[in-house]
């Protein structure tokens, strides 16, 4: 069975050595670590998520690959992101999340916020089809859903990109 192998999905997205990356709701690292590792030591990649446990979990395994460019952050992603975060990021991962939240509008206006003019937006999420695993069916969201919030947004689609069974992944550009 062909899973989701998050270092191919960041890779295919394009970004480069020295450039800041975030991830909301960075669970327990999964996309983290590939980007920290394309990066670089001149690039940061900031992990967001609101579980105290999560972060302790992304840091620790990011320390234990030897990549010291992970900063960690606790935020509720249904609430406005301090400003001081706007306009950083030239890739915003938002994987796996929008199940977990219950205002999937507020978490995509985050994301937006947090990116540079040209900054990438990375969606990876899991297809509205039976699967043995995953959230319920009811809280997921179809990939043509999701592509209509984040051009609302002003984003512009830009690629597909190969997920696999369970999961679809697209590219939109601020």
């Amino acid at each position: 069975m062909k899973f989701l192998k998050p270092q191919n999905i960041v890779a295919s997205v394009g970004i480069k050595p020295g450039q800041r990356v975030a991830d909301l709701g960075c669970g327990s690292g999964f996309y983290v670590l590939a980007a920290a590792k394309i990066v670089g030591n001149t690039g940061r990649v900031l992990a967001i998520d609101v579980q105290d446990a999560k972060l302790t979990a992304t840091k620790s395994i990011s320390l234990q690959h030897n990549l010291h460019n992970v900063e960690v952050y606790r935020a509720d992603l249904e609430k406005p992101l301090e400003e001081s975060l706007h306009g950083q990021e030239d890739l915003v991962i938002v994987a796996s999340i929008l199940h977990e939240v219950k205002d999937r509008e507020a978490l995509i206006k985050n994301a937006y916020a947090l990116l540079k003019t040209g900054g990438l937006l990375l969606a990876v999420d899991w297809k509205v089809d039976h699967s043995p695993f995953g959230p319920a069916m009811e809280k997921r969201i179809e990939e043509h859903d999701l592509r209509q919030i984040l051009e609302a947004t002003g984003m512009k689609h830009l690629k597909d990109l190969s997920g696999d069974l369970y999961h679809y992944a697209m590219v939109f550009q601020k």
